[in-house]
C-alpha cells in the first residue's frame, strides 16, 4: 500500500508541476499528466517550450536585426509558454525546414511546430493538429485608396496579376470572369509588376500579401476569397499535448488575447478586411 501511495503522489506531483490553464471563469481544470506525453514531460523537466518554425515570413515569425523572433506566431508561442509555464520568456525557437520539421518533432528536438502549416492527408500521417490558429487563403492586394475592395470590384478592364502555381486563380476567374488575368512565375515578379502599374490587383496567399504590405506602406490587403486554416502540429498520437494546447487556445480566444494578437500584426496591413 505504501508503494502504491508513493506512486500516486509522484504522478500527481509531475502533473501539477506543469501549471493548469485557467479557464474563462477563473477555474483551473486538471492538467494532462506529463507522464502521458513525452512532450509535456520534456517541457516540465527543462522548464521551457521548444518551438519549431522556418522563420520565413515577416509578420508571422522572423528574426529581427537584434536576433529576436518577432511576429504573430512568435507572440503566440510566448503566450502559450506563459499559460503552460507561467513565463512568456520560457520559450526557445528552433529553425526548421519542410524536410526536417517532422523529424525534429519525432526526435523531440522540438515540442511543437508553429508555422504556416495547413493540414493535409500526407501531414496527418506524421503529426496531429490543434484547433485553428490562423485563417489563411488567397486574397487581394491593392494600392491604398484603390476603389477595389473585394472580388465584386473586379470588372472588365481590371488587370489582375497572379502567380501561376496558385491554383486559387481558377476560383477567382470563375467569380470575376470579366477581369483580365496576367500570370507570373513568382510573387516577386507579380509584385514588381503591380508597383510598375501593369495591373490594379495582385492575388496570392495572404501570408505573401501581408509580407508585401509590411514592406511597403502604400499597399494593403483588402479581401480573402478562399480558406486555408493553419494549425499547431504535435507528434502523432500525443493527445495529451494536443489537448493541453487546445485548452490554451480556447481560453485565449474567449478572453480576447487572440484578437489582440491579430490586431497587432495584421490590422495595420488591412488584415481586418481579410479575416
Amino acid at each position: 500500500m505504501q508503494t502504491h501511495s508513493m506512486a500516486v503522489l509522484a504522478t500527481l506531483a509531475i502533473a501539477l508541476a506543469l501549471p493548469g490553464i485557467a479557464c474563462a471563469q477563473g477555474a483551473v481544470p486538471a492538467p494532462s499528466p506529463a507522464s502521458a506525453s513525452p512532450a509535456l514531460a520534456g517541457i516540465q523537466q527543462r522548464g521551457k517550450l521548444l518551438v519549431g518554425n522556418k522563420f520565413g515570413f515577416p509578420t508571422f515569425n522572423f528574426k529581427s536585426a537584434a536576433g529576436v523572433n518577432e511576429g504573430y506566431m512568435a507572440d503566440l508561442a510566448r503566450a502559450l509558454a506563459k499559460r503552460m509555464l507561467g513565463d512568456e520568456n520560457k520559450v526557445e525557437f528552433r529553425q526548421t525546414t519542410d524536410e526536417t520539421r517532422f523529424e525534429m518533432l519525432a526526435r523531440h528536438d522540438i515540442d511543437m511546430i508553429i508555422d504556416v502549416t495547413p493540414a493535409s492527408e500526407e501531414k496527418l500521417q506524421h503529426v496531429d493538429f490543434s484547433e485553428e490558429i490562423f485563417r489563411s487563403g488567397s486574397g487581394l492586394l491593392v494600392r491604398k485608396g484603390s476603389p477595389i475592395q473585394g472580388v465584386a470590384d473586379l470588372r472588365q478592364g481590371t488587370r489582375v496579376l497572379y502567380v501561376t502555381e496558385n491554383k486559387d486563380i481558377d476560383k477567382l476567374k470563375a467569380m470575376a470572369p470579366e477581369a483580365t488575368y496576367i500570370g507570373f512565375a513568382d510573387s516577386r515578379q507579380a509584385l514588381a509588376a503591380l508597383k510598375a502599374g501593369q495591373g490594379e490587383v495582385f492575388t496570392q496567399v495572404v501570408t505573401h500579401l501581408y509580407r508585401a504590405a509590411s514592406q511597403d506602406p502604400h499597399y494593403v490587403v483588402v479581401n480573402r476569397f478562399t480558406d486555408k486554416p493553419y494549425y499547431l502540429a504535435v507528434n502523432k498520437g500525443d493527445t495529451a499535448m494536443r489537448d493541453q494546447l487546445n485548452e490554451a487556445l480556447r481560453v485565449m480566444k474567449a478572453n480576447g488575447e487572440f484578437d489582440a494578437l491579430f490586431q497587432k500584426w495584421f490590422a495595420p496591413l488591412g488584415g481586418n478586411a481579410a479575416r
